[in-house]
């Protein structure tokens, strides 16, 4: 493991220690989640913004801050009665339910809070969560106290879950990622878990805590996102393959590929609401689809690694990272791993190396952990790279795992096994150097100097709460103007929104984004809105109206049943000056939002 060889006997078994152990490790892991929340303190620093205003306001943070208002009102996420009226939306055919265990903490939170506050606390505690869990699972493989403390605090603060932020609620949750790495390393170790016997027939019940303990993994994995799931399923399936052939042993292929089909029943049970409505309704061709090449813009850029976030706190290194962001290929944001963890990277990788090329050495447990990390995070590298395997996954079929980029988290957690691994060594090479009292204060002066760098590093000023200054004009000015409507306008009435839009990934109309329409309804949930129908299922407005005469649009608006109609003048190159003189807003009735942005008009005055 990851401990001093006198533990050797205790890390043999991962995922099987003594019930005490797994206590003081929950204990453990809840302490250490109370200190990753307040690490973000001064990263996120509340106190500049209110927690009501959501720290992002565009794009899917825009979605989630929907959804966390459906579940609130209407009790659940997949039907919402409010939008896309008079059909009502279904998000059936934009599968949700691989997160069903994040979508049991939004429900929570959505009961609790309102959206913006529900949507910024769910993103906070994944600090804590990563830190926790990260802390566990670094326990487990024999890590001190203290470095699995340090190691984790530097994985919960990448920059990538910074540049996911709330936009990508889902992802900036990846508590479950060091867990893929924990069952790759049992599963290929010399007592693979779930099988009982060298063939792999009989199921392994005896000793169930092990048992129990991995079939939990395998349910979280199955229901923290299609992503992470996926991530662990292939290199689960893959390290356990080459595992069985170089030792021949059928008892390690039979324990990874019942790992894999653990994860991959739960999440089908997950899936299952989506499963049943397209086996009733038939599938839905226009949403949500995926071409294999999309694999190419979308995967792992191997320089990334090393290079400084874009938004670095050093300005010359944020313009070298930005060059080395730009080029002809497009990927994500989010695939740097800091100096810190970029130095754990070439120790992790440099292992396998070296313990490939000096074969006929005995080797200590801890770096046995550290190689298999290194096996995991070379696997990673050549199936999510540009061009690499998962290019071919897609062409067989995986078109909707299309980011591959997004395993730079595991990849990165590999990267804190050899960062931690060097710091145990280096103490141990301390205490036989000097004597403890020394030792400790050198191992003190280390992990404050890893834990400062890897601060400044990782973060940036843009991290702030406040770091989006537009979403707090925007929230407020909608706010305004959204409640106001509610106030003026009978409950339930109905309200039409141009420019039209689809839903979902209709794409941006001029510089109005995906989801801008729904803001409609995350501040006045009384009333119906066009917006929201899933296209595919219901007829879509007719495009013909925008070129009708102003009075005989308003005429057929009104028609539909639509109470008011609103001009978003972001959707419009003219700014909406032509539609708004054509629709003839001119009266009396008509209203503006604080940041002009939105114009409205009561039909029932027309």
């Amino acid at each position: 493991m990851l401990t001093s060889e006198s533990e050797a006997a205790d890390a043999s078994a991962p995922v099987s220690q003594p019930l005490s152990a797994d206590v003081r490790y929950v204990r453990e892991g809840v302490f250490a989640g109370l200190i990753g929340l307040i690490a973000t303190i001064p990263v996120l620093q509340y106190w500049r913004q209110s927690f009501g205003i959501p720290t992002m306001y565009e794009g899917d943070a825009t979605f989630y801050l929907m959804v966390l208002r459906g579940m609130r009102d209407e009790g659940g996420y997949l039907q919402n009665s409010a939008l896309g009226w008079p059909y009502g939306q279904e998000l059936h055919d934009l599968p949700q339910g691989a997160d069903h265990a994040h979508l049991l903490i939004m429900q929570v939170l959505a009961w609790l809070f309102e959206p913006a506050v529900a949507l910024n606390l769910f993103y906070v505690l994944s600090f804590a969560t990563v830190t926790a869990v990260t802390h566990v699972v670094l326990r487990r493989l024999g890590a001190r106290r203290v470095t699995s403390l340090v190691g984790a605090l530097l994985y919960a603060f990448l920059p990538y879950h910074f540049l996911r932020g709330t936009s990508h609620l889902m992802l900036s949750s990846y508590a479950m990622v060091p867990v893929i790495v924990l069952l790759v390393i049992a599963v290929i170790g010399d007592d693979p878990p779930l099988v009982a016997d060298r063939l792999g027939w009989r199921p392994k019940w005896r000793g169930g805590r092990e048992t129990l303990w991995v079939l939990a993994a395998c349910v979280g994995l199955g229901s923290t996102g299609s992503y992470y799931g996926v991530f662990a399923a292939w290199l689960i399936g893959v390290c356990c393959l080459l595992a069985a052939v170089s030792r021949r042993s059928l008892k390690t292929l039979w324990s990874g590929l019942s790992c894999c089909a653990a994860i991959a029943v739960v999440a089908l049970l997950n899936l299952a609401p989506t499963i049943w409505y397209w086996a009733t309704k038939g599938a839905n061709p226009e949403v949500a689809a995926r071409l294999a090449q999309e694999t190419e813009q979308l995967g792992l850029r191997l320089q990334q690694f090393f290079m400084p976030r874009i938004d670095h706190r050093v300005p010359k290194l944020g313009r070298l990272g930005y060059r080395s962001f730009a080029g002809p290929i497009y990927s994500e944001q989010g695939q740097t791993l800091g100096v810190i963890l970029a130095a754990g990277l070439v120790i992790t990788v440099g292992a396998l190396f070296i313990g490939i090329l000096r074969r006929d050495q005995p080797e200590s447990r801890r770096w046995e952990i550290v190689r298999h990390s290194g096996l995991i995070a070379v696997i990673c590298c050549l199936t999510a790279t540009i061009s690499g395997i998962s290019f071919l996954l897609s062409l067989a079929g995986l078109k909707d795992i299309r980011s591959w980029n997004r395993i730079i988290v595991v990849i990165a957690f590999c990267s804190v096994i050899g960062l931690v691994s060097a710091a145990e060594s280096g103490y141990e090479w301390a205490i036989r150097r000097w004597d403890q009292r020394r030792a400790s204060r050198f191992g003190a002066v280390a992990i404050a100097a890893v834990l400062l760098i890897g601060w400044f590093d990782q973060t940036s000023p843009r991290d702030s709460v406040s770091g989006n200054p537009l979403a707090k004009k925007y929230w407020q000015s909608d706010e305004q103007f959204f409640t106001g409507l509610a106030e003026t306008l009978p409950a339930e009435s109905a309200v039409f929104v141009l420019p039209l839009t689809t839903f979902p990934e209709g794409g941006s109309v001029v510089s109005v984004g995906l989801y801008d329409h729904a803001r409609g309804y995350i501040h006045a949930p009384s009333l119906n809105w066009n917006f929201g129908a899933m296209r595919g299922r219901v007829p879509a407005w007719p495009k013909e109206w925008l070129d009708l005469p102003g009075s005989e649009l308003r005429r057929q608006i009104k028609a539909a049943g639509f109470r008011a109609l609103i001009v978003d003048r972001f959707g419009f190159q003219d700014s909406g000056v032509e539609m708004i003189d054509r629709l003839g807003l001119v009266s009396s009735s008509a209203g503006q939002s604080p940041d002009g942005r939105y114009v409205w008009f009561d039909l029932a005055d027309d």
